[in-house]
């Protein structure tokens, strides 16, 4: 019974660093693959909030601009867009009365301001500016964490179409 005893002593050391090594390899493997997934998990949350602001930029200036009479007017980094009474303003609500509303962008936050003082719309943008030739409006927005490879800012383009039309049935 003794012989038994002795034939069975455990691992050897040589063993025993195989293993090791071998765990951490794994180990180095699944903490890479979690590095990883976590970096596009956060790439992929900045585009999506990315995404959220142009797509927001894009509808509230494009009802804005596209129901406008006028011509806009940009200065001291304020849009003015006069609207006619009885339309949607970027508050919401249906003004009676024509009004202008005035685009600001103060720290990461887009205003609007028709007279009533000016109420947030938007939250999330780096810069905003404004480019207005003729009768197109064209609308530089970075958003903040925008991923590199759209050069910190997209751009909107958008014709003042009631305008357009306006010019072609007269």
């Amino acid at each position: 019974m003794k012989q038994l005893i002795n034939k069975h002593r455990g691992f050897t050391l040589i063993e025993l660093m195989v293993a090791l090594a071998a765990g951490m390899f794994l180990l180095g493997g699944v903490s890479l693959a979690y590095s990883s997934i976590n970096n596009s998990t956060t790439t992929v949350k900045y585009l999506e909030n990315s995404l959220d602001v142009i797509r927001f930029s894009s509808k509230i200036f494009t009802r804005s601009l596209k129901q406008t009479n006028s011509i806009p007017t940009y200065s001291n980094k304020i849009l003015k867009v006069t609207q006619e009474a009885g339309v949607l303003a970027c508050t919401g609500s249906i003004i009676n009365a024509a009004f202008t509303e005035e685009y600001s962008h103060e720290n990461d936050s887009l205003f609007c301001d028709i007279g009533n003082g000016k109420v947030k719309i938007l939250k999330g943008v780096n810069t905003i500016s404004y480019a207005i030739d003729n009768n197109m409006v064209s609308i530089f927005v970075e958003p903040i964490n925008l991923p590199s490879q759209f050069n910190k800012r997209l751009v909107i383009d958008i014709s003042l179409s009631q305008i357009v039309m306006n010019k072609a049935f007269q």
